[in-house]
């Protein structure tokens, strides 16, 4: 059944392909003229012009500020303009009824809004503010002016978000309370989170995609299944990486950047060097990137110790190494037509667990992904078919976790304990996607396709044991999963109707098949110690010759967003989410990191969530704002409880005297939970005679409770305010910048993470400052980025991480471009 229905889906795409070239395209030209706000052109300013069948065309303003462009297609276009030094500027044009070729005149204002275009919340081009869904949107140049080390350090800044781990590799986001295989993590639309990761405290490090390669980060917080399948439960993360230059009309054209980056704090560096070029039928891009990070230092101790911290505040076993290679091109083989290939190298090594040393040291002596993936767009095949979209793509994801235990003799009564493991998990993803847009008439459009993903995943173990690291030690071989693999088959479907034109109504739906299956593998099974009669009560009859498991999951969603007035939007979203129990959680059948004996639940149903949000956003000349509330109900959570046979006692795995039983534990569906929260944002620009001021921030609160206890759910930062002030002067070439973070403390807890955690996470405020310069020319530009982070040297770790954040560092940007 999935074959047939997956070779329709190949065989429906080729068609598609054969005669996408049968397109229309109009002639004729088509100004957009830029200008600022004294009335004065506008040169060397980015115009982009999307239809609707969602392929751009980028020409650069000359030097009378305009930028000419074929007449658009048929349909609502949109017009984006980014200049050095102006907020990005969106207008819509409609050319269902005709259009003036003439064109239109667009004006900058130094100081204004900054709005953004978004392809995450509904993989179609559309302006953040036209959404029902609640969308953050990072490009690269306010990533260059934070400042991070890796990707992962932005979510400790945006509304609903936080940050969990530390280094400079394995800072991981956490969304509305949630975090790992919870948060949907893509990479251009293509997932970077696979099966084999565990749930608890763990997940896909977003530290396997280089800092210097990303052209931009979308944030879409809650439900994110219909569009994206498994994990999208709290949030979606698309990190868009750096493309190709433009398509030109005539010539051909090479370029080069080159980008560094210092933190003094952990005397760290990163360079990355890209070169270019683009012509009428084919624009490359190729890049490589080094990076070294020490171990960072806390703040002030103020004569405190620390575990795993030095006298002077250093952080062992923090630091990391690594290096990226992107390769991207394009071919153009006519107007309608887009191919584009990709290849991505990324190399990590020597990654420490912060703190994780002495009697437990553990670390990734490596971790690694590669990438080759491809995608054909087609546009305007007739009337209604706007646009056909077919990717695929290929990752090998392959890492090293080792841990070494290490307790000292006590002669004569202990010899000591010595244990070094290894454990190496590849894994090897292939994807595919279709997607169709429709446009029925002015007002209806439809997104429409099908999708598949697998993920094999194979491990080796190498365990060395004995009294010292001098004796002679055993070797064990054995393995905690399986070989195994998760598939997945879905169709998905997503409309929007413009009732009015201040009136708009989305709803979608998805079906998903997804296939787990794990191989009889030499050094996996159960412990010899188990009764059989506590086997069948653990449902894990047949581990060792391998299990097949299908289950399927239907999701929906739908939204209104209303535009009562000019300047306020109204909107409103529920929305059903799920995630799919991975390899991991079925099948991990081992002896857990805090004691007793873990195994696996080949009868897990997935996790899934109701989510609920409405908001409204606020947009003047001189202020924009927005504040939303959602409300997220979940089940079926994956908990690891102590294992109880039919009669209800404790199962053990039985020992010879005089050692102690062992307690078992099994992955279970057992928790309901209940998230909601406020959200809010604002950006109110104040025009002075020599430049612009604006304060900005946002807000957020959160509240957790365990439907099942009556208890609050623990691991939620309840208020997290970000505040900040920036100027820019009215020539747009320097700005300096200050913001700090407050996050209150949480002692809404339950009682027995109040007793583990000897009493309530406490709050902190940091303070940051950054300041930078940017000279342009026509075919040159240079961007110098300094800043304080940290700035009092505040000691101080996120709430429920365990290792201490960062003590202040001087950093230091640079970005030399030449187009």
């Amino acid at each position: 059944m999935f074959l047939r229905s997956l070779k329709s889906t190949l065989f429906f795409s080729l068609i598609i392909l054969i005669f996408g070239t049968v397109g229309y395209a109009q002639t004729g030209n088509y100004k957009v003229t830029v200008k600022d706000s004294s009335g004065a052109v506008v040169s060397g300013a980015a115009v982009t012009i999307t239809g609707e069948n969602g392929i751009g065309l980028t020409i650069t303003t000359n030097d009378l500020g305009v930028a000419e462009f074929p007449i658009p297609d048929r349909g609502r276009s949109k017009i984006v303009v980014n200049a050095p030094g102006f907020p990005t500027v969106l207008k819509d044009i409609n050319n269902t009824d005709g259009i003036d070729p003439s064109g239109t005149e667009i004006t900058l204002n130094i100081g204004a809004i900054r709005e953004s275009v978004q392809v995450t919340a509904t993989r179609t081009q559309i302006s953040s503010d036209e959404t029902a869904v609640p969308v953050s949107v990072i490009d690269s140049e306010e990533i260059d002016r934070k400042a991070v080390n890796s990707i992962g350090d932005i979510f400790r800044s945006l509304p609903g978000t936080s940050s969990t781990g530390e280094g400079a590799f394995q800072v991981r986001p956490r969304i509305r309370g949630l975090d790992s295989n919870r948060v949907l993590i893509l990479v251009d639309g293509e997932r970077l989170n696979n099966s084999r990761t565990s749930t608890g405290m763990s997940g896909i490090e977003s530290g396997l995609v280089e800092t210097s390669q990303i052209e931009s980060v979308e944030v879409v917080r809650g439900s994110g299944s219909v569009l994206y399948v498994t994990d999208a439960l709290a949030g979606t993360v698309n990190i868009i990486t750096r493309d190709t230059p433009p398509r030109r009309d005539s010539g051909f054209r090479f370029g080069a950047d080159l980008s560094t980056f210092y933190t003094s704090n952990e005397n760290g560096y990163r360079g990355n060097l890209a070169v270019n070029g683009s012509g009428k039928w084919f624009a490359f891009r190729a890049a490589q990137s080094l990076e070294r990070y020490g171990n960072y230092f806390t703040g002030d101790l103020n004569g405190r110790e620390i575990d795993g911290v030095g006298s002077d505040g250093e952080v062992l076993n923090s630091q990391s190494h690594g290096s990226n290679t992107q390769i991207t091109t394009r071919f153009f083989p006519n107007d309608l037509n887009v191919i584009k290939l990709n290849y991505e190298r990324r190399r990590a090594s020597n990654i420490g667990s912060p703190t994780l040393v002495g009697v437990f040291n553990g670390y990734f002596p490596f971790s690694d992904r590669d990438k080759f993936s491809g995608r054909y767009d087609v546009a305007n095949l007739n009337r209604y078919l706007s646009r056909v979209t077919v990717s695929g793509f290929y990752q090998k994801q392959i890492r090293d976790f080792t841990n070494v235990l290490t307790v000292p003799p006590f002669l004569p009564y202990f010899p000591g304990q010595y244990e070094f493991s290894s454990t190496v998990t590849n894994t090897r993803t292939v994807g595919f996607d279709l997607q169709t847009d429709w446009n029925f008439g002015s007002r209806n459009n439809l997104t429409a396709g099908a999708s598949f993903f697998r993920d094999d995943n194979s491990d080796s173990r190498l365990i060395l044991s004995g009294s010292t690291p001098d004796s002679e030690l055993s070797t064990d071989h054995s393995r905690s999963v399986p070989d195994a693999n998760l598939s997945n088959f879905a169709v998905f479907a997503q409309n929007e109707f413009r009732i009015t034109n201040r009136l708009r109504l989305t709803a979608g739906l998805r079906f998903d098949t997804f296939k787990t299956k794990s191989k009889p593998t030499e050094g996996f099974g159960l412990p010899p110690g188990l009764d059989p009669n506590d086997i069948e009560d653990l449902g894990m009859q047949g581990l060792e010759n391998g299990l097949n498991i299908t289950n399927r999951a239907f999701t929906g969603d739908a939204g209104i967003v209303f535009d009562a007035t000019r300047n306020i939007t109204l909107s409103a979203r529920i929305g059903r989410s799920f995630r799919t129990p991975n390899i991991f959680e079925r099948f991990f059948t081992d002896y857990g990191s805090i004691g007793g004996f873990v195994v696996g639940n080949q009868d897990l149903k997935p996790e899934s969530g109701l989510n609920f949000d409405t908001g409204v956003k606020f947009r003047t000349s001189r202020f924009s704002g927005s504040v939303n509330y959602f409300n997220n109900y979940y089940q079926n959570f994956l908990s690891t409880p102590i294992a109880l046979n039919r009669n209800g006692d404790p199962i053990v795995i039985h020992l010879p005297e005089p050692q102690e039983n062992i307690e078992v534990y099994q992955t279970k569906n057992v928790l309901k939970a209940r998230i909601q929260g406020i959200e809010a944002e604002f950006e109110a620009p104040i025009k002075m005679f020599v430049g612009s001021l604006t304060p900005y921030g946002n807000f957020s609160y959160l509240r957790g409770d365990n439907i099942e206890t009556d208890q609050p759910l623990d691991y939620i930062s309840p208020y997290r305010t970000n505040l900040g002030i920036r100027w820019t002067n009215l020539l747009k070439n320097y700005y300096a910048d200050y913001n700090m973070l407050i996050v209150g403390k949480q002692d809404r807890l339950s009682d027995a993470f109040l007793t583990e955690n000897l009493g309530p996470e406490p709050g902190f405020v940091t303070h940051n400052i950054m300041g930078g310069y940017q000279f342009h020319r026509e075919r040159f530009d240079l961007h110098i980025n300094l800043g304080v982070s940290n700035l009092f040297d505040r000691q101080y770790k996120e709430q429920f991480v365990y290792a201490p954040a960062r003590g202040r560092s001087f950093t230091i940007g640079t970005k030399w471009v030449i187009k």
